[in-house]
């Protein structure tokens, strides 16, 4: 078997990180796109790839590229790592524990978002997020739950250096622990740019029946977090088998979908990318519609499965893909009647040919491309113009195609964030703060400097303190001169008072 590469070339762009999508199994070949006109499927067969490429790409896969050239520089399934040979990069094996591993017929993570990729910096090294499943996890739910509800418990990463193994690059680090011991969606990893354009902020959903989320400042020495919110609403389900976070192009959105269509329930919120804080969130209730398919639609199965969310290049628009059904909503529409128009009911071509509409991603070309969730044919539907409202989208019904036997089948489009962003130029207090290092907090003592225990702050008598962490997030605040920092964790703070602070850093 073979993988399919899905080549994206944006001829304008200056980082070329997401210049290529892997996708598919069973053959290898390079799409290009020009960034403008439609793509054209211009394959280059390698024969090599038949002896290389034994695994799927699901769901759950991502992949990343050169900078500068657009060139592949490696992918992963969500269990294994490929180098741009398509060989398994060297300790790119097993990813995931071996019960999980074992489980898969092929080593692939089979849900959405179950991977991501991240620059380590600047010096040829790269994040490879994975969620997963523990050993002992996979012993309790598949034994004595019968594998009814089976969570993850496991956010873990491995570091690539692309330097080593003569540019084929090798895995350094493995399978180290983020969270564990935790309820996780199978679904559900994505980023975003800090607002600096250097750093990344994480996002990962936790806990069933709930709408937790944990968050990460990833840095290129360090990975801070977790962080985590909790909203009342929407509660997401143990089925969480499809379902996906998205950030609008500025980074100043959010959207997730997930599961079932009983939760019929689109999440949005505001994304401040100085503090990775979502606010002013808001639950959008999602149309419920038939299948066009009567023997599903007798069981009471309408629309049932939410699958992906994608926001249109402007930011206006939200898109939402089901198995049977994709819909637009105006995100400043205040008439939910008019908010909302279905773009495509029921299949793109014929039911028996039918593969079910997956996740969405926004291109290079900024159109909208809609994954398949079994991948067993050579097309995929676009939306051509989807920062148009309505029938002027332009739903093009298998218009990514592949027209050679020598491709076997289009899934889904990888995980990637926005890989093009850069710095917001909003000053994050206090990474851009005046005020830290001024002469003025001269009059500002802290002692010791750095402590474990307690810090004692001098001349404030009577004034409001507060303790900082480096995204800028408030930890603590009192009007004593003295605070007790053993239950903080080790690293870098700000001590604010009367306009004055200071850098301070706990051990």
């Amino acid at each position: 078997m073979q993988l399919l590469l899905l080549a994206y070339l944006h001829g304008n762009a200056q980082n070329l990180m997401g210049n290529r999508w892997v996708v598919g199994g069973w053959r290898a070949m390079y799409v290009q796109f020009d960034g403008v006109n439609k793509p054209l499927m211009n394959v280059q067969y390698d024969s090599s790839a038949a002896a290389v490429f034994p695994y799927y790409y699901i769901a759950g896969h991502s992949n990343i590229c050169d900078s500068a050239s657009g060139k592949l520089l490696f992918s992963t399934t969500g269990m294994l790592i490929h180098d741009t040979t398509g060989s398994i990069m060297d300790n790119g094996d097993h990813l995931v524990g071996q019960k999980y591993y074992n489980y898969n017929f092929y080593p692939a993570a089979p849900y959405t978002q179950a991977s991501l990729i991240l620059p380590k910096g600047n010096i040829g090294q790269y994040y490879v997020f994975i969620a997963t499943l523990s050993d002992s996890a996979y012993d309790y739910y598949i034994t004595n739950l019968g594998g009814a509800v089976v969570p993850f418990d496991r956010l873990q990463y491995n570091v690539v250096d692309m330097n080593l193994n003569n540019g084929k690059g090798s895995v350094i680090v493995k399978n180290k622990m983020l969270l564990q011991v935790v309820t996780l969606h199978k679904t559900m990893i994505q980023a975003y740019r800090h607002s600096n354009g250097v750093d990344w902020w994480l996002l990962n959903q936790g806990e069933y029946d709930t709408n937790r989320i944990y968050r990460f400042l990833v840095k290129a020495d360090t990975i801070e977090g977790p962080w985590i919110q909790n909203f009342a609403d929407p509660k997401y389900p143990s089925y969480d088998l499809t379902g996906q976070y998205a950030f609008s192009k500025d980074g100043t959105k959010f959207a997730s979908v997930q599961g079932w269509g009983k939760m019929n329930k689109l999440f949005l919120a505001d994304f401040d990318r100085c503090t990775g804080e979502l606010k002013n969130p808001k639950v959008i209730t999602i149309p419920i519609d038939s299948t066009t398919y009567p023997q599903f639609d007798n069981t009471g199965l309408l629309d049932s499965i939410n699958t992906g969310v994608c926001f249109s290049p402007n930011g206006q628009f939200i898109y939402i893909s089901k198995r049977w059904n994709i819909y637009q909503y105006e995100y400043n529409e205040p008439d939910s009647m008019l908010a909302w128009y279905r773009v495509q009911h029921g299949p793109d071509t014929s039911f028996l040919k039918f593969q079910y509409y997956s996740q969405l991603a926004r291109g290079l070309d900024e159109r909208i491309y809609i994954g398949n969730v079994n991948g067993q044919h050579r097309q995929m539907s676009v939306i051509d113009m989807p920062d148009i409202k309505g029938i002027g989208c332009q739903f093009c019904r298998k218009c990514l195609r592949s027209n050679t036997n020598l491709a076997f089948g289009l899934t889904a489009p990888p995980n990637m964030p926005d890989y093009n962003l850069g710095a917001s130029g909003q000053v994050c207090w206090p990474l851009g703060s005046s005020e830290i290092g001024d002469k003025s907090s001269e009059m500002l003592e802290v002692y010791p400097n750095p402590t474990s225990t307690i810090l004692y702050i001098k001349n404030s008598k009577g004034k409001k303190k507060e303790l900082y962490n480096t995204i800028g997030q408030l930890i603590y605040t009192t009007k004593k001169e003295e605070i007790d920092v053993r239950r903080l964790a080790r690293g870098i703070y700000y001590l604010r008072c009367d306009g004055q602070s200071k850098k301070v850093l706990i051990e």
